[in-house]
């Protein structure tokens, strides 16, 4: 018997929520970009987030990341 292919396999947005990252630029109008690896994803946050915020990805909405900022 094979075990089933993991659905989040080649979806990788997907893969990421859950992940904590720290903004390298700020969000204006609550939308930016994050720097993820080597790759530069796409975010929308509920508010404007200075560079420097630590977040964490919460849902995958087509390919942009919705981030949250993390309890302090």
């Amino acid at each position: 018997r094979q075990k089933p292919a993991d659905a989040r396999l080649n979806q990788r947005g997907q893969q990421l929520v859950g992940m904590q990252f720290t903004l390298d630029s700020a969000l204006v109008n609550g939308r930016g970009h994050m720097r993820v690896g080597d790759s530069s994803w796409p975010v929308i946050a509920d508010e404007d987030l200075s560079a420097g915020t630590k977040v964490e990805v919460v849902a995958v909405e087509g390919i942009t990341l919705r981030i949250r900022t993390l309890s302090r």
